[in-house]
């Protein structure tokens, strides 16, 4: 026999979520918590909770890696540079060229 332990720890847990994630994003994870809880009631809804867990566990590790930060400021400056227009690339796009 081999020894199992107590307790498994879920990724998805909210307490291990709250644990990684950054302070200022507690609030908001906290009430879209809240109202995926109340979702869960329904058991056609109870998906839509562990889908959330699961994003905001993402969220939590991107939010709280080294130089998020600096990459969330950098990016917009980096980018816009090779942007085309949606509306260019495709003829269906709204107010997109029309090919003919």
């Amino acid at each position: 026999m081999t020894a199992h332990p107590a307790f498994d720890s879920d990724p998805d847990d909210p307490v291990e979520i709250l644990h990684i994630l950054p302070e200022e994003y507690h609030a908001q994870f906290r009430a879209e918590y809240a109202a995926a809880v109340d979702g869960a009631r329904r058991p056609e809804q109870f998906h839509r909770l562990q889908e959330m867990l699961r994003l905001w566990r993402l969220r939590a590790l991107t939010y709280s890696s080294p130089g998020y930060r600096q990459w969330l400021t950098a990016a917009p400056e980096e980018h816009v540079a090779g942007v085309v227009p949606a509306s260019q690339l495709i003829p269906t796009w709204p107010g997109g060229h029309q090919v003919k």
